[in-house]
């Protein structure tokens, strides 16, 4: 599982954030990351993750998990020691123990709304 807390952007959220949906079958992309040391954000998805396109399969917010699919594109995230993933990769988002611990009154799915962005799709690059 992903542990968002590790992924390198600050949790006062500017005018620019951009939409995030929660809901199945929403297309995103990763473009802002979170850094749990200073608890503040950059603009710029984490490195190795930024051709990255997803779909969101399953939402348990009561469970505190949101499921979700490479959809286009490949990611090389650094707690995969290197490893680079294709589409039809899985994973699941879950509460980032760093961020909760740096901001214990946010909701769990704040950080996904700072760091995350819906697309309309994730249609393949242009050849």
């Amino acid at each position: 599982m992903i542990r968002l807390a590790t992924l390198a952007l600050a949790l006062g959220a500017t005018p620019a954030t951009a939409e995030f949906l929660i809901e199945e079958g929403t297309y995103f992309v990763m473009y802002r990351d979170y850094d749990h040391v200073t608890n503040s954000f950059t603009d710029g998805a984490p490195e190795g993750e930024g051709d990255g396109c997803f779909q969101i399969t399953r939402v348990d917010l009561p469970g505190k998990t949101i499921d979700f699919t490479l959809v286009s594109g490949t990611i090389t995230p650094w707690w995969s020691d290197g490893e680079t993933f294709h589409p039809g990769f899985q994973n699941a988002f879950v509460p980032a123990i760093g961020f909760m611990e740096n901001n214990p009154d946010a909701e769990w799915t704040d950080l996904l709304h700072e760091i995350l962005k819906t697309v309309p799709d994730c249609a393949p690059p242009a050849s």
